[in-house]
């Protein structure tokens, strides 16, 4: 009896390529165009799947098949399509039905779809099968058509679902009251003594007097001074001592003790430490334990010993312990007032709003006054939030406002409002939260909470795909952004900032999945936890790239007057009178070259862009990004999506063939430091063809090129 049933398997699928071409021919109006190399890569990254039927006979026929993508946790049908004569027999629903079963399975938290308005049959399938209508856009210009995205929330757990809290107290970090520190001995003679860390020390008590974290001490802390004392009375250290706030006693006394006794085997003993059983020892042991009894945010020291022992004294004893140096990287970067840059588009204007100008917008665009007050409003302490806005003939269109926390923890909030019936909307929303993000971690990982506004789809379809997810059981979306590439060597600064900062708890050790496990545990809150895939914690948390053990690149070469436009690495030189293309506001991009380059244009990969020499060019590795997918498209039949994200106006040159490789690519990250053709070559990074075409690149030339970068 004939059977009909779903094929993966890339094997399988390959033998039925033709049949599925010819299919999407036959559908070419609906559809739109793809080359079979399309198709063929499709099969091979698992990103197609069809329903096959096999006759008595044995043989094997094509019934029809979905075709998809994105980037997790969101996934893309492009294409569904099922033989005519098998139209009406529930096929595309197994097919879709399949798709969001294995989705849901590995944790994909959303489904989209592109639908031509005027295919009323496909509309009504999507919406069937839950597809909600989040924004429209206008389609090609020959056909005058307006494009549909539907998006499916699929039935997946996240990571995000309770707000951020406290590694110390499991309370939320959302919030503005200042984190809560104490500090040792060590810390105070910095600041009243020219050490080394006097400037730090300096920085840190500056913080607290400009209430961007709370400091004090525990009792121990003034006995031991008064033990150390010559004059009391006269001693300035002292008396300065005795006015910082004290923590107050513990309930019970007999729980210091016992506290006590366990940080001073933890911290001394254990690790044989000269010191241990000191009186020295014995009091910093009992000032570590009250502030952990105390819940405080953490305990700041210069101690080596306390310092090597922070791990277990987290993990035993719930204290986290950070350096002076450390610390200071963590307080919030104040600027007053957001950098007066602005740069043009085709037929709009970016540029830095006032306070004033942002707050009409919001109030014009139906925000409600509370939530205008909780973003833009002056709080002590806090000078002005970062704010970017477009401009059209004078008028404000859209405009994004993000404040950072008042303290070590906690989220920087973020309001976007766009108008709802522009036509650009989506590009406006798009530029301005992924500008909003870079920003929020341009000095470390951030957790940001973008603040829900009615009557703005468009922002809340867009934070969806760019890794944001619902709050807890209010309407916000929040993320965390790492904001630069994670490496073995890096891995420590980066898991103590993520914690800090963003409530996240990643594995002590480096994951390098020797044991075959390849995953990353991550914890958020007491209650929430996951492993990810890398690049699954890529997606969640960028921009960043995880540079796990083996993993390859590729540097592809580009002209400076391509690379200052596509990759934005000019924009502190750039005059604001010069007009940018739509590509250069977006956050997913595409880098045009040869077919011949497709084998070396791995989706996953990391792409490195190489600055010629050529117009001006600085001959460096310049910035890094992600490759999310390569495809082969016709010149004249380039789709409208992809032109919109180049920066070229004429796809000819980039190919002697009839075809061009467009590569798309998101997580962009601009390198602070360039990378030289020297170090390259000093390196062997360079290549045979001296980087004039895209060069493969060694997992270890890599990591050398991304610290290099990095510092």
């Amino acid at each position: 009896m004939p059977r009909t049933f779903i094929a993966k398997d890339p094997e399988q699928l390959r033998q039925h390529l033709d049949a599925i071409v010819l299919l999407s021919n036959s559908e070419r109006e609906a559809l739109g165009f793809l080359t079979p190399a399309a198709y063929s890569d499709a099969i091979d990254q698992k990103r197609l799947r069809a329903m096959l039927l096999e006759d008595d006979d044995g043989t094997v026929s094509l019934v029809g098949y979905i075709f998809h993508g994105g980037v997790y946790p969101h996934a893309r049908v492009q294409q569904i399509c099922v033989q005519p004569q098998w139209r009406k027999r529930k096929i595309a629903s197994a097919l879709m039905d399949s798709l969001v079963s294995d989705m849901e399975r590995i944790g994909f938290s959303t489904i989209k779809a592109k639908v031509a308005d005027n295919l009323a049959h496909a509309q009504s399938f999507y919406a069937r099968h839950g597809f909600e209508e989040a924004l429209s856009k206008p389609g090609g210009t020959a056909r005058g058509r307006t494009i549909v995205i539907r998006v499916r929330n699929l039935d997946t757990p996240h990571l995000f679902s309770t707000p951020p809290t406290s590694i110390s107290t499991g309370l939320p970090t959302f919030g503005a009251e200042p984190a809560f520190y104490t500090f040792d001995l060590n810390v105070l003679f910095d600041l009243v003594k020219n050490r080394d860390r006097h400037q730090a020390a300096c920085s840190l008590f500056a913080a607290a007097l400009d209430h961007r974290i709370r400091l004090g001490v525990a009792p121990e802390f003034i006995d031991e001074l008064k033990r150390t004392s010559r004059d009391q009375n006269n001693d300035p250290v002292l008396q300065m001592a005795l006015q910082l706030p004290r923590l107050p006693p513990p309930v019970d006394p007999d729980d210091l003790n016992r506290l006590s006794e366990t940080v001073h085997q933890l911290v001394f003993v254990d690790r044989g430490a000269a010191g241990a059983g000191s009186k020295q020892a014995r009091s910093d042991a009992r000032h570590l334990a009250h502030s952990a009894l105390s819940r405080v945010a953490g305990f700041i020291t210069s101690d080596g010993a306390i310092l090597a022992a922070r791990d277990d004294l987290l993990e035993r004893v719930g204290i986290d312990v950070a350096g002076l140096d450390e610390l200071i990287t963590l307080l919030p970067e104040y600027t007053h007032g957001s950098p007066k840059t602005g740069r043009q588009g085709t037929g709009f204007e970016c540029k830095t709003p006032t306070v004033q100008e942002a707050t009409a917008y919001f109030k014009r665009s139906g925000v409600p006054d509370g939530v205008i007050a909780e973003v833009c409003g002056p709080v002590v302490g806090r000078p002005d939030g970062w704010r970017s806005a477009i401009w059209e003939n004078g008028a404000i269109v859209a405009v994004a406002f993000s404040v950072p926390p008042v303290s070590t923890s906690g989220d920087e909030r973020l309001l976007i409002a766009v108008d709802a019936g522009h036509l650009d909307r989506e590009l406006y929303g798009e530029f301005l939260l992924d500008a909003a993000v870079k920003h929020a971690c341009s000095s470390g990982p951030a957790a940001i909470r973008l603040v829900h506004v009615s009557g703005q789809p468009t922002v809340s379809a867009i934070a969806k795909t760019r890794g944001f997810v619902a709050a807890g059981a209010g309407s916000d979306l929040t993320k965390v952004a790492i904001g630069r590439p994670v490496t073995e060597s890096n891995w420590d600064a980066v898991r103590n900032q993520a914690r800090r900062k963003a409530g996240l708890t990643l594995p002590k050790k480096w994951p390098d999945f020797s044991d075959g496990e390849r995953s990353v545990p991550i914890t958020h809150g007491p209650t929430r936890s996951a492993a990810l895939s890398p690049e699954r914690f890529e997606d969640l948390f960028g921009p960043t790239l995880y540079l796990w053990p083996g993993r390859e690149g590729v540097i592809v070469p580009i002209q400076r007057p391509y690379a200052d436009e596509l990759l934005g690495t000019n924009l502190q030189t750039r005059l604001a009178f010069i007009e940018d293309r739509d590509a250069s506001f977006l956050e997913r991009r595409a880098y045009v070259n040869t077919p011949r380059a497709r084998r070396a244009m791995r989706p996953g990969l990391p792409i490195l862009f190489y600055e010629s020499s050529k117009k001006g060019g600085r001959s460096a590795i310049v910035a890094v990004g992600r490759i999310v997918d390569s495809v082969i498209v016709p010149k004249e039949a380039t789709l409208k999506e992809a032109e919109r994200r180049v920066v070229v106006d004429d796809l000819s040159d980039f190919s002697a063939t009839d075809d061009v490789l467009v590569t798309t690519f998101d997580n962009l990250m601009p390198f602070p430091t360039l990378v030289p053709l020297t170090a390259l070559k000093a390196m062997r990074a360079d290549g045979t063809s001296n980087l004039i075409s895209a060069t493969p690149l060694a997992h270890d030339n890599l990591v050398a090129i991304i610290k290099a970068a990095w510092g």
